[in-house]
């Protein structure tokens, strides 16, 4: 009896522990969510009152978008949206009244511990079509307290639904137009990605180099508000874009712009007009983007702004060239070496003199006395092309001050480093010419430095050392051959070539292989899958069953350059290795 009295309680503790067990297992997951929810603080924004610009309805039309708006925000999730109870309390304590200045903006985002306060206006109540239906344009602007300015916005159109029959009154119609608009304006910001950047270096007070390009959003012209801890610091201007990095004006130094400091672009956000009910938005130029009436010239009177523009070169905008290529390769005996090479552009086929092209790279970023980044290497005017090796080099510069100079003075360099193979690298073409003029019946020469304009990336690549088959192999099976090499630095891709021809010219008598991708590190083996050469390239010779000798090289490149490497005869941008040779089996005819 005791032992069954003993068995049943060890049952019943069994049962109660699992049991146990799997409520936790079922309700963890609650409680953690929980936790993470409480644990994870959201952005906090606030949404002032808008303004009702429409001329329909009034402060409650104001108060609708108002309200659509933060219910958008706070739908999203994404954000901890303050009670405009809150909002309206700081706003008295603060003795604020709207609009705020940028001041006004800083002294509430600090006291409501936002980064971003949301403003905006109802641009247009029209009704439209039959069924009538309400059309509201609103405009939602997202302000940074650090600088006051727009990081964000949009402009959008909302339509009632239609309704066929419909006798109700037109507030209904408007408060659904209003709420399909905020909908689509934080629909619109929510997919805009703001471009930020962080300050690598400056240069002499003046420039900035940034981290981010063209992959990053960021495009000439584009303004940037410089913040360092939630406070502006300085402004820039963008003025030398590549894919992976840009050069900024500094247009305002404020309080010292230093490295690591954040660049966030200021966004410009669309106009509205209304004029006889006909609604227009513009999206404003940034600063040095073209005229439109401009575009339309012809090309006479274009011309003629050209060779106006380089009568004024003396006050900036002088651009060299149009395009910068930089390419890699490798010379007879297989050492690696950069060529760059550009087009000019009418202003520097018109200037009078052309004294040297001044070529910069982008680890070698020192500056001279006057402000200027030193050179990787020069060229005389009249070459349009310099060769970047590994040896350093030694040589003069003409070092001029931005607002030109009636002296050629000389810098040396002494040395410039040569590149290093596996490493990636942008270049910057500059121009250092004279420019005649006539002033009170005298001549004056003065001597220019003309912006820069940027290449693409280019990586160094030694040519790969070949593994198998090894060179001067025999009785290689044409049908089952597996190609191996040890990976270069910085190449990720990779192409095989085999031919009768031992130069590769003779395209007819070549196989290439596909592209292939590896991520090996330098001097790891890599190797293609196995290859019948028979039915690849032999065959189609005539060569199937003969002893035939055949040449092959391994192509690398990295896929991050533009354009790549320089192209050989076939039109392939790869880096080649020496060719090895080996030797087919010679198989008896058939019976």
């Amino acid at each position: 009896m005791k032992t069954r009295m003993r068995r049943t309680w060890t049952t019943r503790t069994v049962y109660l522990g699992v049991i146990s067990m799997l409520l936790v297992g079922l309700l963890y997951p609650l409680g953690a969510a929980r936790a993470y929810a409480q644990l994870v603080q959201l952005p906090r924004i606030a949404v002032l009152d808008f303004v009702n610009k429409s001329g329909y309805g009034g402060a409650s039309i104001a108060r609708a978008a108002t309200d659509a708006v933060a219910g958008e925000y706070q739908k999203s999730g994404k954000y901890e949206v303050l009670a405009r109870g809150e909002v309206d309390q700081q706003l008295k304590d603060l003795d604020l009244i709207p609009p705020l200045d940028k001041t006004g903006f800083l002294r509430l985002g600090r006291a409501l511990q936002t980064e971003s306060i949301i403003t905006g206006e109802v641009n247009a109540v029209t009704f439209v079509g039959s069924p009538k239906q309400a059309q509201v344009v609103i405009t939602v602007r997202v302000i940074d307290i650090a600088s006051g300015e727009p990081i964000n916005g949009a402009v959008a159109t909302g339509y009632s639904n239609r309704r066929p029959g419909y006798t109700g009154d037109d507030d209904t119609l408007v408060q659904e137009a209003i709420r399909n608009a905020a909908f689509e304006a934080i629909r619109t910001i929510s997919n805009y990605t703001i471009p930020e950047a962080t300050i690598l270096t400056t240069r002499a007070g003046t420039e900035v180099l940034l981290n981010r390009g063209i992959r990053g959003g960021l495009q000439p012209g584009m303004e940037m508000i410089v913040v360092r801890r939630g406070e502006e610091v300085g402004r820039i201007r963008i003025t030398q874009v590549s894919d992976s990095d840009a050069v900024g004006e500094i247009t305002d130094f404020g309080r010292g712009i230093q490295s690591e400091d954040r660049a966030r672009a200021v966004y410009r956000v669309p106009t509205v007009q209304v004029r006889a009910g006909k609604v227009t938005t513009e999206r404003p130029r940034r600063p040095g983007e073209g005229n439109k009436l401009l575009r339309a010239l012809g090309p006479i009177l274009i011309i003629g702004l050209i060779a106006f523009g380089v009568a004024r070169a003396s006050s900036g905008g002088n651009t060299p060239v149009q395009t910068v290529l930089a390419e890699a390769s490798a010379d007879g005996n297989f050492e690696p070496y950069v060529r760059i090479s550009w087009k000019t552009t009418l202003f520097a086929k018109s200037a009078s003199d052309t004294i040297q092209w001044q070529i910069f790279r982008s680890d070698f970023i020192g500056t001279d006395g006057n402000g200027n980044l030193q050179p990787v290497g020069v060229t005389p005017g009249n070459q349009n092309f310099f060769i970047d090796t590994t040896v350093p080099r030694t040589f003069s510069y003409a070092s001029l001050p931005r607002d030109g100079s009636e002296d050629l003075e000389l810098e040396e360099i002494d040395p410039a480093p040569g590149v290093a193979p596996g490493r990636s690298y942008t270049y910057q073409i500059a121009l250092v010419y004279r420019q005649t003029t006539q002033a009170e019946g005298e001549t004056v020469i003065r001597f220019y430095l003309s912006d820069r304009v940027r290449s693409g990336q280019v990586t160094v690549l030694l040519p790969v050392q070949l593994l198998t088959p090894v060179q001067r192999s025999e009785d290689v099976d044409p049908k089952d051959v597996r190609f191996s090499w040890l990976a270069a630095e910085g190449a990720n891709a990779y192409r095989v070539e085999v031919s009768t021809d031992p130069t590769f010219r003779d395209r007819n008598r070549t196989f290439v292989s596909n592209e292939i991708l590896s991520t090996a590190a330098g001097g790891s083996p890599v190797s293609t899958e196995r290859i019948n050469l028979e039915t690849a390239l032999l065959n189609r010779l005539g060569l199937v069953g003969q002893r035939v000798t055949l040449y092959w090289r391994i192509g690398a490149r990295n896929l991050g350059d533009n354009p790549g490497p320089l192209p050989g005869p076939n039109g392939l941008r790869y880096v080649w290795s020496r060719p090895f040779e080996f030797t087919t089996q010679e198989l008896p005819p058939s019976p």
